[in-house]
């Protein structure tokens, strides 16, 4: 049934986002005078179609990894009957067809703009950003960054939840640019700088932050639900407890909690709780369990929900979360822009690359954990959409748009084997990404 919800979430994501594109291809070819002979959702043979009262036949088709908008005088060689000249594609000025292929990008992009709207206005829960544990040797530990500081800025950009966090040094490491962090702790404030210019390109993964900079938010482990007859049930523990510390290791995580237990399967450890403000030891040896061929150890305890004093709200107002919407599509499309210039370069690695299986885990994952979850889902991958569409590689929009270009600065189309030999070597730089991309996601599938 998952396997069954994941797909569909998939199907709808896709043929959302690709809808969204096409659209924008028709709708302003329609605005320029171009006939539209097909609006296709989908690529191979149609499963339904019908045709609309402007002429147009309207199709669902196939394979869901795509779609196209089919217009008159769009290829080379098309037979096109003497009345409908003055609506044919190729007969139209470069300004005017420039626009129509450019409409599809866009579209896409103010297809994000209006997502991160929507979920600006609903609201964005997340976990306060504060610092739990820093990695001894770790950039930030080098950088003076502590346990239990509060991040209020990067580069004088706020920070409001752990995620803002997140997002501002991925994006700062990209550049291999120094951030500086602004913290607050017991009321104090002062700067610490973390210097990424020595940064490894295989740091830059989706672990960054906490592998690479060492660092982990602040999350108390509360006891929340206790199994019948575990051996925290069985040595005392209670609902409401407060682990402070395991083994003498001070604990802030739940992280650092899970790797002590599961690291003693057998092993008794020494606990200290904080109950009622006093704290008490209490020993609990791990019940050994195995998981995926090694022994490790559990506890049979499930951790209580945070405190609202760590949990944050993002939320605006309409306009202004149209304005956060439009900053935040912008800030992201620069990231992926940066993202595939670092990859050229050598200085992030292609293991970032995901393909149709990466974004159908997320597309279920993500519409599993509610409607500003999926729409966030669905913004990335219609800025992601938007940004590979308008890269300079022949076969895609970007490079009919780079084509378009040419023939405004020369005065003339560019020939027909120039295009010809272009579309060949964009075809295989384009399989080339496809298949690092389907490469990344069997990785992932089989290391998971």
């Amino acid at each position: 049934m998952n396997l069954i919800y994941t797909i569909f979430m998939f199907v709808f994501a896709i043929g959302t986002l690709v809808a969204v594109h096409e659209f924008g291809h028709f709708w302003v070819a329609r605005r320029l005078g171009v006939k539209v002979l097909k609006f296709s959702i989908g690529f191979g043979p149609s499963l339904y179609s019908w045709h609309g009262r402007d002429g147009t036949e309207y199709a669902l088709s196939a394979i869901p990894l795509g779609g196209y908008v089919k217009m008159l005088g769009e290829h080379a060689g098309d037979t096109i009957d003497p009345a409908d000249q003055h609506r044919a594609f190729d007969r139209k000025p470069v300004s005017r067809r420039f626009a129509i292929v450019a409409a599809g990008p866009v579209f896409n992009l103010l297809f994000a703009i209006l997502a991160y709207a929507v979920v600006f206005m609903i609201g964005v829960p997340g976990l306060a950003p504060i610092i739990g544990e820093v990695a001894p040797n770790s950039l930030a530990a080098r950088a003076g960054v502590l346990p239990g500081e509060r991040v209020l800025a990067v580069n004088d950009e706020p920070i409001k939840s752990w995620q803002d966090l997140r997002m501002s040094l991925v994006n700062q490491a990209m550049s291999r640019e120094p951030a500086e962090l602004l913290i607050e702790r017991s009321g104090e404030r002062r700067v610490h700088t973390l210097q990424f210019a020595g940064l490894d390109k295989d740091q830059l993964n989706a672990s960054f932050v906490e592998e690479a900079l060492g660092l982990q938010p602040y999350l108390p482990i509360v006891v929340g639900q206790l199994q019948p007859g575990s051996p925290a049930e069985r040595a005392g523990l209670q609902k409401g407890d407060r682990i402070v510390k395991v083994n003498g290791q001070v604990i802030n995580t739940w992280s650092t909690f899970l790797s002590q237990v599961e690291a003693n399967p057998g092993k008794p450890l020494t606990f200290i709780i904080d109950r009622d403000g006093r704290e008490q030891p209490v020993t609990i040896t791990p019940a050994p369990q195995v998981v995926k061929d090694r022994t490790v150890g559990r506890i049979g305890m499930s951790p209580a929900s945070l405190p609202d004093s760590l949990q944050v709200l993002d939320q605006s107002g309409p306009i202004e979360g149209l304005g956060r919407g439009f900053r935040e599509t912008v800030k992201l499309t620069s990231m992926t822009f940066e993202m595939l210039w670092q990859m050229a370069k050598g200085l992030v690695s292609t293991e970032n690359l995901g393909g149709p299986i990466a974004i159908a885990q997320f597309a279920g994952q993500s519409a599993q954990g509610g409607v500003v979850t999926f729409l966030s889902f669905l913004a990335m991958i219609s800025i992601s959409l938007g940004v590979l569409n308008l890269l300079p590689i022949p076969v895609l929009d970007g490079g009919h748009l780079f084509f378009y270009v040419v023939e405004m600065i020369k005065g003339s189309p560019v020939s027909e084997a120039v295009m010809a030999r272009a579309q060949q070597a964009g075809l295989f730089l384009l399989l080339l990404l496809m298949g690092f991309a389907f490469y990344n996601d069997i990785t992932r599938l089989l290391n998971q």
